[in-house]
């Protein structure tokens, strides 16, 4: 499987420069595989902000359970500071499924 981690800017915090936000964020997931994914928008009813702006993504390719298990609960544990992080498994021919 593939997963989408999608970062939703708290109030009162916004990065702009998609390069700031790929250092603030690459720091943040350090340990992981990820790829850059350039921005998305989520459905609304998935986000927690009244605005409808898009998110800054990120993919794990061919995420194993472990993976996935481990980065809940590193999310839990360790919350992205001004960001409220969306997690969906990605399978090919399935809707996304959001997980966290």
């Amino acid at each position: 499987m593939d997963i989408r981690l999608c970062f939703e800017n708290k109030s009162g915090v916004k990065i702009d420069e998609a390069s700031v936000f790929r250092h603030y964020a690459e720091n943040y997931l350090a340990g992981f595989q990820v790829e850059w994914g350039g921005s998305i928008s989520i459905p609304h009813r998935d986000t927690h902000t009244s605005q409808m702006e898009p998110l800054w993504q990120y993919y794990i390719r061919d995420a194993s359970q472990p993976c996935r298990d481990y980065l809940i609960e590193y999310l839990n544990r360790n919350p992205m500071a001004g960001y409220f992080v969306h997690i969906y498994e990605v399978r090919p021919g399935l809707d996304d499924t959001k997980i966290h």
